[in-house]
């Protein structure tokens, strides 16, 4: 058993140094102050890998289900701002776990994302720079994948359109490639910090800080949420 433990611990070790050689490739890297980009050839190269990353976790998202499901669960249950919304759209939610917690709970929600698999009851196909939502439709909205953004600006633009007034921004996010998260094949975004994050969401939006907790670690990752409001107006902008 020791030697089998200890044969797991270095191919995470290994993984970890690989993760590490690719995320200083300043080929594959673009720094800019407290983020990183991915360097892609266009828009279009950009939603292709993103659109592949379900084919290489499908199994695994499915034989974890249940356990992300309860994970979901958890974060909702614990998040109180949450409670007055009755709407939540959820965006990059591939096969939707996080919208059947949240069915679980009583809320009405659908989710996005560019690839959610064939015959996928919870998530419709699309991209969360471009929601065809109207504007003002939801009361809240969910995601754990800003790390998967092209252009956070744009996202943010989007997600302040389609929010009522007074509606919830909630977003669950890792650490800062410098607190321990290193990207890895499929995120095309980070931050230095979270702290930065968040500051540039509430500068990007005018969205009001409500809350930020802890969620502790999850598959060997330290969680955050934050939930942020809507004002009850935004200044508008032009859609990309």
């Amino acid at each position: 058993m020791k030697l089998l433990g200890f044969g797991r611990q270095a191919k995470q070790r290994e993984k970890e140094r690989r993760r590490r050689a690719a995320f200083d490739d300043a080929g594959t890297w673009v720094r800019d102050g407290q983020f990183v980009r991915r360097t892609y050839a266009s828009y279009q190269d950009y939603l292709d890998h993103q659109a592949a990353k379900l084919d290489k976790i499908r199994e695994r998202l499915e034989k974890k289900e249940a356990e992300s499901l309860a994970e979901f669960r958890r974060r909702f249950e614990g998040c109180a701002p949450l409670r007055e919304a009755r709407s939540v759209l959820c965006l990059g939610a591939r096969l939707g776990t996080e919208v059947q917690a949240l069915h679980q709970l009583g809320h009405f929600a659908v989710g996005i994302d560019l690839n959610p698999g064939p015959d996928n009851p919870r998530v419709l196909p699309g991209d969360f720079h471009r929601l065809v939502f109207p504007d003002g439709s939801v009361d809240a909205v969910y995601t754990n994948a800003l790390d998967h953004a092209f252009e956070l600006s744009t996202v943010m633009t989007e997600i302040a359109r389609v929010l009522r007034p007074g509606g919830l921004f909630i977003t669950d996010f890792v650490q800062g490639f410098e607190e321990g998260f290193i990207p890895g094949q499929f995120e095309s975004f980070h931050w230095r910090e979270s702290d930065a994050l968040i500051e540039t969401i509430r500068n990007l939006t005018g969205f009001a800080l409500v809350e930020r907790r802890d969620l502790g670690p999850f598959r060997r990752h330290l969680i955050q949420q934050a939930v942020l409001r809507r004002p009850d107006a935004v200044p508008s902008t032009d859609r990309p």
